[in-house]
């Protein structure tokens, strides 16, 4: 059996192999090590393995998914879902400038030591002079996104380490490791596929951050198997981090550089984002709180007791509501409902106080005195008597869809403890306790 020398890539000669044994490696000559003294396997000879946890995905079965911020500039410009195909379409018209932009509202959590991975499903619009089209994990500053400028593939990286976001720009025929140009079956092109852009694609990114760690980039081809097409190194090779963050939205771009010969629609599907290994981060619970009582609460009419949302500068913390607790009093059976309510519109005579809580990340209100609209994500009916206590258990852990989002000019949402009385009037208060994962 010939032996193949990784420094030179090549086989020796025949006559040199003493003997024969199987053994995985990758074409760099890299030797797959399951399990021993390798990082597949611990020092005591047992497997690693991972489970993948999931903590946002996106699917449009019958509307367009609430969970993403919507940029739409320019004549022709509009965002809408064919339903038969479980499809979001994002479609410009020809004139330059014309865009659309889509990020998700939230930033999703990176923990240090586990891998992200985020997949995601679509189908872009045919390449022509002018249009640019991007789909990724990142930000307007930072992250990862495969481009089409024009009928140029890209994978373009994303960074504002310096405080400015600049864009590192890596052409098709420099991704190093498949160019998935169908070239054929070359130490460029080892898979032998071609990249068909006109067709439906599943891209996978993987981050491996801790600052310095590496990003593979690929796809998934018909037959299910992975092809990873480059991989950004950052490890000794940099004197800083790669990125600001890991914790990043999924973002959609369509745009024209400049006038185009026909509109164009690019198709967005799914998305999935996992943290292999789980994500089993521990933090104290912070707290935002009213400290009187609110008095005179009528019937049928929600009055706002407390509010939180993120602090201005701080819109990519990830935060997520606990538990509401409160204290309702009344010299009589009055029955009323406690609710946690997101993003009603709160008002007062005077402009709102917002104040900082036990979270640096977080801000307070509890001046409002009245709120109009906004979605019910909780509530409970009770019965007041003498100060008896109710509230809201949310969650034990992370309910991610309860997660602080913001829209892409960075307007935070907004979460209130409201309450109404159904029968007589009751005075109230109430905290809200929350998990800074940040």
């Amino acid at each position: 059996m010939a032996q193949f020398n990784k420094n030179t890539q090549d086989f020796l000669n025949q006559e040199r192999s003493l003997f024969e044994v199987y053994m995985q490696a990758d074409r760099y000559g890299e030797i797959f090590d399951p399990v021993g003294q390798g990082f597949n396997g611990d020092l005591f000879g047992r497997v690693k393995v991972s489970n993948a946890y999931t903590i946002f995905d996106s699917t449009h079965r019958y509307s367009q998914d609430g969970d993403f911020d919507d940029v739409v500039l320019g004549v022709g410009s509009t965002v809408g879902i064919i339903t038969a195909q479980s499809t979001a379409t994002l479609g410009i018209g020809t004139t330059a400038g014309c865009s659309i932009i889509r990020e998700t509202k939230r930033v999703f959590p990176y923990q240090p030591g586990k891998s992200l991975q985020v997949f995601q499903t679509f189908v872009l619009s045919p390449a022509k002079t002018n249009l640019v089209q991007r789909v990724g994990y990142a930000s307007s500053e930072n992250g990862i996104m495969l481009e089409l400028d024009g009928s140029q593939l890209n994978i373009i990286k994303r960074t504002a380490i310096s405080g400015v976001s600049t864009t590192i720009t890596v052409p098709q025929s420099q991704w190093n490791r498949d160019t998935l140009d169908g070239t054929g079956f070359s130490t460029s092109n080892p898979s032998g596929i071609r990249f068909d852009i006109t067709k439906s694609q599943l891209m996978f990114t993987e981050y491996e951050w801790l600052g310095v760690g590496c990003v593979k980039v690929g796809f998934v081809n018909s037959n299910g198997k992975f092809h990873t097409a480059h991989v950004f190194n950052h490890a000794n090779t940099l004197d800083s981090v790669y990125m600001t963050t890991a914790s990043l939205p999924c973002r959609y771009e369509i745009l024209n550089s400049g006038i185009t010969t026909s509109s164009s629609t690019m198709k967005q599907i799914c998305v999935s984002i996992q943290s292999n290994g789980g994500y089993d981060k521990l933090v104290r619970r912070d707290f935002a709180r009213r400290t009187t009582l609110k008095t005179g609460i009528s019937v049928t009419t929600f009055t706002p007791l407390v509010s939180i949302r993120l602090k201005p500068g701080r819109e990519d913390a990830v935060v997520l509501p606990r538990g509401v607790k409160s204290v309702v009093d009344s010299n009589a059976g009055v029955i009323y409902e406690l609710a946690l309510i997101r993003n009603a519109t709160l008002s007062n005579t005077e402009a709102l106080v917002w104040e900082n809580t036990t979270s640096e990340n977080v801000q307070q209100n509890t001046d409002a005195t009245t709120m109009s609209g906004g979605t019910i994500v909780f509530n409970e009916f009770s019965t007041a008597a003498n100060k008896i206590g109710g509230g809201l258990d949310i969650e034990a852990l992370y309910n991610w869809d309860l997660q602080l989002g913001r829209t892409q000019s960075k307007v935070s949402d907004i979460y209130t403890v409201a309450v109404r009385s159904i029968t007589g009037t009751l005075d109230a208060t109430a905290s809200i306790d929350f998990f800074d994962l940040t």
